[in-house]
């Protein structure tokens, strides 16, 4: 055991230095055909390049929560609160998209759970739900108000995806704690697959949520954040 441990790293630094042989050819092929600048004109252009001065800031150019150029949308009424309220609001906002995903991946999970029961005809494999609807609705009722904190209070100039991830965002925990309300106890849902309502609603709230999720990467991304 005592020569092999030698050997293993031998082997290793052998593998690291033969993978940096092939890949320097690549890197170089990769920048040939580049064209650099001379120094003294890349200098001369950071000289005359215009400085960003932060002081001089209208509230309505805070890069919040993105900024013009980056893809995202900028909204003049989130500049950043100096009142230390405001500040606690707005800490608490940026934990929306963290909250967010739990819930839309527990929803995801009982969709794809009560269609293999469906599929398997196993009732036993969507028997825990119950429980996964009720923790996602935490969550959807933890993650509401927390978009409304990062998103600020409704303005004239939001953008329509804005407007629609807002009210869709705060109409969910509701649509999911009724997801909940229709699925069958563990013991009976057991033995037992959920009834035709409870399978459209839940179909129709996965559909939601997949909507839902595409408008919020589109108010933090911008448009045809998706194109290909």
């Amino acid at each position: 055991m005592a020569t092999k441990k030698p050997m293993a790293h031998i082997a290793a630094m052998l593998a690291l230095a033969f993978s940096l042989l092939l890949l320097t050819p690549q890197i170089s092929f990769a920048h040939r055909g580049e064209e650099h600048p001379p120094q003294a004109t890349q200098a001369d252009e950071a000289q005359t390049a215009p400085e960003h001065d932060m002081g001089a800031m209208q509230p309505g150019e805070m890069m919040w929560p993105t900024a013009e150029g980056t893809g995202g949308m900028m909204m003049d009424h989130d500049a950043r609160p100096a009142t230390l309220s405001g500040r606690i609001i707005r800490w608490l906002g940026v934990w929306h998209p963290a909250v967010i995903h739990f819930p839309i991946a527990l929803l995801l999970t009982v969709g794809f759970l009560e269609a293999a029961a469906a599929i398997r005809r196993k009732p036993l494999y969507a028997a825990s739900n119950k429980i996964l609807l009720a923790v996602a609705t935490l969550g959807a009722f933890a993650a509401a108000p927390l978009g409304w904190a990062n998103a600020g209070l409704p303005a004239a100039n939001d953008e329509s995806a804005l407007v629609l991830h807002r009210w869709i965002g705060t109409a969910i925990p509701f649509l999911i704690m009724f997801v909940w309300w229709l699925k069958k106890p563990v013991d009976d849902a057991a033995v037992r697959l959920g009834g035709p309502l409870y399978e459209i609603t839940l179909a129709l709230t996965v559909l939601v949520i997949l909507g839902q999720a595409y408008l919020g990467a589109e108010v933090t991304h911008g448009a045809g954040h998706l194109a290909f």
